[in-house]
C-alpha cells in the first residue's frame, strides 16, 4: 500500500512537451495532505476495530463466564431444592419456632430503633432550639452594637467642624442682620415722618 511519503518523493521522467512541473507539484501535494489525512484515519480505524474487537472479545469471555456461572447456580439451585424437600418435614416444625423467634427479635430491634430514632428526634430539636436562641442572641447584640457604633458616629459627626454649614449658617445670619438694620432703618423714617407730619399740623 502506498503511504504519503512514496507519493511526495515519487519522481517523474521529463519529456518535451510533457504536463507543467508545478501544477504537478501542487496537485501531488494535495494529493499527498488527502491520502495523509485519509492514512491517519485508517491508521485510527484499524486502531478503534481492534480496540473493538479486543472488547468484543472480552464481552464474549464474560458472557461465557456469565453462563457457565449461571448454569452452576441452576445446578446449585436445583439441589438445595431436593435436599430442601428432602429435610422439609424434619425442618418445618423447627423453622416454625426459629420464625417466631426471629420475627420477636425483629419486633423488639424495631421498638429499639424506634426509640432511638425518638430520643435522636428530640435530641436535634433541642439542638436546633438552642441554635435558633443562640442566634437570636447574636444578632440582639449586633443590633445593640451597630445602633451604639452608629449614635457615637452621629455623635461624632455632628461635633466635627462642617465648613460648608458655618458658612452657610453666616451667610444665613448676614442676611438676617440685615433685613434687621433695614428694618430698623425704615421705622426710624416712618417715626420721622409722623413727626414731621405733627410738626406742619401744629404750625
Amino acid at each position: 500500500m502506498l503511504t504519503p511519503m512514496d507519493i511526495h518523493n515519487k519522481d517523474f521522467k521529463r519529456s518535451f512537451r510533457g504536463y507543467n512541473e508545478d501544477e504537478i507539484d501542487d496537485f501531488l501535494d494535495k494529493v499527498v495532505n488527502d491520502y495523509e489525512k485519509l492514512f491517519r484515519e485508517n491508521d485510527k480505524l484499524k486502531a478503534d476495530l481492534a480496540r473493538s474487537q479486543k472488547d468484543i472479545e472480552q464481552y464474549q469471555q464474560l458472557e461465557k463466564n456469565l453462563k457457565d456461572t449461571l448454569l452452576v447456580a441452576q445446578r446449585t439451585a436445583e439441589e438445595v431444592t431436593s435436599n430442601a424437600r428432602n429435610n422439609a418435614e424434619e425442618m418445618r416444625e423447627n423453622t416454625t419456632k426459629e420464625c417466631q423467634n426471629k420475627i420477636q427479635e425483629a419486633e423488639m430491634e424495631a421498638d429499639r430503633i424506634i426509640e432511638e430514632a425518638r430520643n435522636k428526634v428530640r435530641a436535634i430539636v433541642s439542638e436546633y432550639d438552642r441554635l435558633v436562641r443562640e442566634k437570636n442572641h447574636f444578632l440582639r447584640k449586633i443590633k445593640i452594637t451597630m445602633e451604639s457604633e452608629l449614635t457615637i458616629l452621629n455623635e461624632t459627626l455632628a461635633e466635627i467642624p462642617n465648613p460648608e454649614r458655618d458658612e452657610q449658617q453666616t451667610r444665613t445670619q448676614g442676611t438676617q442682620a440685615e433685613a434687621l438694620q433695614k428694618a430698623l432703618a425704615d421705622h426710624q423714617e416712618q417715626v420721622q415722618n409722623d413727626e414731621t407730619g405733627e410738626e406742619k399740623e401744629e404750625d
